[in-house]
């Protein structure tokens, strides 16, 4: 019994050392997708103990590496994340103060605090920034907690065409029914991002009196705009989508398909056969696509399509793959994460480490 005990604790620190050797060497690739990789991989791991790898990362030449850095400090949550957040959200790239914003009002959910210190005191400098995303990212999350000055800031921003996604986005994160009819405006929007955004935003709220403003858009001209609907009616709760949704699993766009099959899921009905279409779409896009939506609904029955999806010629629909086994699997997940350790894809690799690393410590 010793013996056993001593081999099986031999072989454990043998897969913890190639966990961290994949990771280190990804960190320090030369090709910055893989160094992203790694950065949303050590973030996947879920132990704080891992945050100094991510320190360093935090001046990468590539935003998109500072960007998932920030993320997965956050995600982490250690004893100096708000201070490094903090630090990221003086990054010259926008999207990584973007991401700093969204990382700090999801860490303050619950209780409204980081590390005792009030949202409103750490987000307030960000409603200031010069970019107008990163400003209505921040205000809404302060209306979101009843900051009436930042709501009508949002709702004054809808009025520039400058600024109209990202307020229409911005006006999601307050999860206020009171913008529903601002919303409803602009699904008449002749710009099909601006209808598209809308359509999500309103399924950001989630509010039952958006079932019938979504209606119409089901058979709107563009297939984003329609898949927006579809996740939406999926989000909202009501009984009455269910026979819309599976109206439109026979849209012709596959992308369409996927949300109305996830939209499904949410209200019980299981449709595996449209994820099984899906990921044998030529277009790894789509292959792609219905991994992440497949992980999304966590539904253990998949993990046969995700195990399949581990032997896609895409690179990007195996790290899909990887990420959902690791999502929503235990530590029966173990072995399967291992066989991808060796997997011809240096990205894919550091995922598996990373999604490994959450029972190998």
């Amino acid at each position: 019994m010793l013996l056993l005990l001593v081999s099986c604790a031999s072989e454990e620190n043998k897969t913890k050392k190639v966990i961290l050797d994949i990771l280190k060497s990804s960190i320090a690739h030369e090709n910055f997708f893989v160094r992203s990789a790694a950065a949303k991989a050590i973030g996947e791991m879920g132990d704080s103990k891992y945050i100094p790898l991510l320190i360093p990362m935090l001046k990468d030449p590539m935003a998109f590496v500072r960007l998932f850095t920030a993320e997965s400090i956050a995600q982490l949550h250690g004893t100096d994340t708000l201070k490094l957040l903090l630090a990221a959200g003086g990054d010259p790239d926008p999207m990584v103060r973007i991401a700093v914003v969204k990382a700090l009002d999801e860490l303050a959910k619950d209780t409204g605090k980081i590390d005792a210190l009030p949202i409103e005191k750490i987000l307030t400098p960000f409603t200031k920034d010069s970019d107008a995303t990163v400003l209505l990212f921040a205000k809404a999350a302060l209306a979101k907690r009843g900051n009436e000055q930042m709501f009508m800031e949002i709702q004054s921003a809808l009025e520039t065409e400058e600024t109209l996604s990202p307020a229409v986005v911005a006006l999601g994160k307050t999860k206020l029914a009171r913008a529903i009819p601002m919303l409803t405006k602009t699904l008449q929007n002749p710009d099909s991002t601006v209808r598209m955004f809308s359509a999500e935003a309103l399924g950001e709220i989630a509010d039952p009196s958006a079932f019938e403003i979504l209606i119409p858009l089901t058979k709107d001209k563009e297939p984003s705009v329609r898949g927006a609907t579809a996740t939406s009616l999926g989000k909202i709760g009501d009984k009455k989508a269910v026979p819309i949704l599976e109206a439109m699993v026979g849209d012709p766009d596959m992308r369409v398909q996927i949300s109305a099959t996830e939209g499904l899921t949410r209200y019980g009905k299981t449709r595996l056969d449209i994820y099984k279409k899906a990921l044998q779409d030529d277009d790894y896009g789509v292959r792609h696509s219905a991994i992440g939506s497949l992980q999304k609904i966590s539904h253990k029955e998949a993990m046969p399509l995700f195990i399949k999806a581990l032997s896609d010629p895409a690179p990007r629909v195996r790290i899909a793959a990887v990420r959902a086994i690791g999502a929503i699997s235990g530590p029966e997940a173990i072995p399967i994460l291992k066989g991808q350790l060796t997997d011809p894809d240096l990205s894919v690799r550091a995922y598996a480490a990373g999604n490994l690393g959450r029972w190998v410590r």
